[in-house]
């Protein structure tokens, strides 16, 4: 008699929510233990805790299926996105034109920094346009999560807030055109090549003003119940992400661009909760252990020196331009030097965007495409460390309520 006669539910078939559930647990207990006794970020802890427990580490949990993260992953980054522009005042950049030049020459050195290293290694130059394009975002997940717990506030904050914002939105747009250029070497047809990444981009675009305008009109009317808005405008992001996706338009653009448009559209900035409520935070937190079960550290093991050279010199491009043109843009450079390490993090935008491109390119994902994930496990572990020592140094953060002398 086999075990399955005595036991009918043997052998068990475990849904994957419950392995996810499980790693929750522990991670947010680890986080709360890294900020209490380390004051570490607690994004570091739930990173850990699912590197630790899936397939890169112990692997005492399965792969999760693609199925079962990615709506999680684009609902939560479109939160923080969303989120992000929100607390973006565009018209800076009119006030301040050197921040807009600074932002677009750390975007354009990072890129070509990253370009010419890749033509170094002798990798095709549409492969290495788009493994350059995907370099120049700045984690959007891990700057505001980061800036909310460590309640940051100053010039290096709304600088860092601002150009991790536009940093997205190249990153997106260069990504699209790149993988276009792909599909032109491909030899795929037209559509591929030029009018599916103008309709991504446009579309996008004009669905993030739809919604933008929208959650604004909400707001008038029913900002004065801060826990019914939430929920409403929680539920807004999550049919912008949905609609996106139908469309095939980028969730990620779409959200960014419906925070900018909410902020821009506002005379005086609007204080949202963290994420939106306890669901949006839940969700968040959802997400960075997801990304730490989905950790794959075998491009570190086959290309370890390019994985290096590719985050050092990543690194160096966002930095220097800060550094050059901190004194036309009005800032020390000790707050110079803050803001280029706080550009560093990499995380799920980039992670979505490799994995996109994957599905797309099965060669690209069994090449450049793990050398990209190695980079981002690295920096998504060492990024809020970085965040946090630079508004640190800056001196725009605030300690922790229970580190507050009574």
């Amino acid at each position: 008699m086999t075990l399955s006669a005595y036991l009918p539910i043997w052998p068990l078939s475990v849904s994957p929510a419950l392995w996810l559930a499980l790693a929750l647990v522990i991670a947010v207990l680890v986080g709360e233990g890294l900020v209490r006794y380390l004051r570490l970020p607690r994004i570091v802890g739930y990173v850990g805790i699912g590197m630790l427990l899936g397939p890169a580490g112990l692997n005492m949990i399965p792969v999760l299926p693609a199925a079962e993260w990615r709506l999680l992953i684009d609902l939560a980054l479109g939160i923080l996105l969303f989120e992000l522009g929100s607390k973006v005042n565009l018209r800076w950049l009119k006030a301040n034109p050197w921040i807009a030049g600074t932002s677009l020459l750390e975007a354009a050195a990072t890129f070509f920094a990253v370009f010419g290293l890749l033509l170094w290694f002798d990798v095709a130059h549409v492969t290495a346009a788009v493994v350059a394009a995907i370099a120049i975002a700045t984690s959007p997940a891990i700057v505001v999560r980061t800036v909310t717990e460590s309640r940051a506030r100053g010039q290096v904050t709304e600088r860092l807030l601002l150009m991790t914002a536009l940093n997205c939105i190249y990153a997106i747009i260069c990504h699209k055109l790149a993988v276009a250029f792909m599909h032109d070497e491909a030899g795929t047809s037209l559509i591929h090549t030029v009018l599916q990444p103008l309709y991504l981009i446009s579309g996008s675009a004009l669905l993030g003003g739809l919604f933008g305008s929208a959650f604004n009109f909400i707001h008038r009317h029913m900002g004065q119940h801060e826990e019914t808005f939430s929920f409403l405008l929680f539920g807004m992001i999550a049919i912008a992400t949905i609609v996106a996706s139908t469309l095939k338009l980028s969730p990620m653009l779409v959200l960014l661009a419906a925070g900018l448009i909410t902020r821009y559209q506002r005379e005086h900035p609007r204080t949202f909760l963290p994420h939106f409520g306890s669901a949006g935070a839940i969700l968040v937190v959802l997400m960075f252990t997801a990304n730490g079960l989905a950790a794959n550290l075998d491009g570190l093991r086959d290309s370890m020196l390019l994985v290096l050279l590719l985050i050092l010199v990543r690194a160096i491009a966002k930095l220097l331009p800060v550094l050059v043109l901190a004194r036309y843009s009005g800032i020390s450079l000790h707050q110079a030097i803050a803001l280029g390490i706080a550009l560093v993090p990499m995380s799920s935008l980039t992670l979505l965007l490799t994995l996109d491109t994957a599905v797309v390119f099965p060669a690209f994902a069994s090449g450049l495409g793990l050398v990209l994930m190695s980079c981002i496990v690295i920096l998504e572990l060492a990024g809020p460390i970085l965040v946090q020592m630079a508004l640190r140094g800056a001196g725009e953060t605030l300690e922790a309520p229970w580190r507050r002398k009574v």
